[in-house]
């Protein structure tokens, strides 16, 4: 199958339903810097993103015409390769362009007065520096910058199916990589041998690239669950508790799987089979028009009939996943979302004893009548017996 790409009318789409939108909710413009944004609003992409604060990035979408993108100008050839529907500028300063600079370009599109949107709330950043967005401000007083994390969200929140396909392709990579990594382990291997391996399977089975591993093992570690790999060594006994994300064009996976070193006892089998049973049928509750606070109380009843304590605590029963390995919706009681068709949805409750981390987190795409799973791999406690 050949790979899947973003097409000019993909993006275009993209642009002209955020337009309609920004008319709709008082914006003359949106100014967006996160990498996510820039991806899912002109297809631009680093080499290394989230790792470096250098050579910032400015995405001008104006609520008529022609975004503008405005990167370093050792991004510029890339960028005029890779983007759609944008037209793409170079500043020269390694510590960015000045605010002069941004003002310059704001009234060149028309859009030195009004209202401009930022990723000024939930779950958004700003990708540059606050000094530089402090003195655009003086320089621009006509222009009021407000929050546009709501229109964002409502956007990239749905999914279209070519998304959905490339997120399916993460979940294929990561499914591969928890089976194959459980068929490896053995005594005497360090958590870090393991985390290598995992990372190499994802990119076996399809991934761009590894997104993240996290990495619990022994007794002492079992509440410590978002650790990453460090040299301990597996010893009989052990419960391993692997939670990954793999890439696809941007897109992400999340999902755990867990195994045993030597026999696993009947107990521990009993708490991974309570589980999953919790995570499935709390996900029959999922389709259109239901509030994700219902998806969290539908864990909760779960949990309670089959005599569990929910203290996985990660702060919530699930999430959002797309450009961003946890998007929103938060998988809470507070959280008004109410589900549609497109969405991706992570859940995962769970259970942390002495006997281990008991979480089977599954991706779910909301679909027109309720939910399909993306997420694969064995659900059984792998053991190395």
């Amino acid at each position: 199958m050949s790979y899947i790409t973003f097409t000019e009318e993909d993006i275009n789409t993209r642009v002209v339903d955020c337009q309609r939108k920004m008319g709709e909710q008082g914006f003359d413009a949106l100014l967006v810097s996160a990498e996510s944004n820039l991806t899912y609003y002109c297809n631009f992409h680093t080499h290394a993103p989230w790792t470096t604060f250098t050579r910032s990035s400015f995405l001008f979408i104006p609520r008529t015409g022609k975004p503008l993108l405005y990167v370093h100008v050792f991004q510029v050839p890339d960028a005029q390769q890779i983007t759609i529907g944008c037209d793409v500028r170079g500043y020269e300063s390694l510590t960015g362009p000045t605010a002069s600079q941004l003002k310059g370009l704001m009234e060149e599109l028309n859009i030195a007065n009004g209202t401009i949107g930022m990723e000024k709330g939930n779950e958004q950043v700003i990708g540059f520096q606050l000094n530089l967005y402090e003195e655009l401000k003086s320089e621009l007083p006509n222009v009021q910058f407000t929050d546009a994390s709501s229109l964002i969200w409502s956007q990239r929140m749905i999914k279209s199916s070519k998304e959905i396909a490339c997120i399916r392709k993460a979940c294929v990579a990561t499914s591969y990589a928890h089976d194959k990594v459980f068929a490896n382990i053995k005594e005497g291997m360090t958590e870090r041998e393991i985390s290598r391996l995992v990372q190499m399977y994802m990119l076996e089975g399809g991934a761009d690239s590894p997104g993240f591993v996290i990495l619990t093992s022994g007794i002492e570690n079992y509440d410590r669950i978002s650790k990453t790999a460090t040299d301990r060594i597996l010893v009989d006994g052990d419960y391993i508790f692997l939670d990954v994300g793999a890439r696809y064009n941007g897109y992400w996976s999340d999902f755990c799987r867990t195994g045993v070193i030597g026999a696993a006892s009947e107990e521990r089998k009993a708490y991974q089979q309570k589980i999953h049973e919790v995570t499935l049928r709390a996900s029959e509750v999922m389709r259109p028009g239901v509030p994700v606070a219902e998806v969290a109380r539908a864990c909760a009843r779960e949990m309670e009939r089959v005599g569990i304590d929910a203290n996985f605590e990660c702060g919530r029963f699930g999430h959002g996943m797309g450009l961003m390995s946890t998007e929103p919706p938060s998988i809470t009681i507070y959280d008004d979302t109410v589900l549609e068709e497109g969405m991706i949805i992570n859940l995962e409750p769970g259970l942390v004893n002495e006997l281990g981390v008991f979480n089977l987190e599954e991706n779910f795409v909301i679909t027109k009548d309720g939910s399909d799973i993306l997420s694969g791999g064995s659900r059984e406690l792998h053991s190395t017996i």
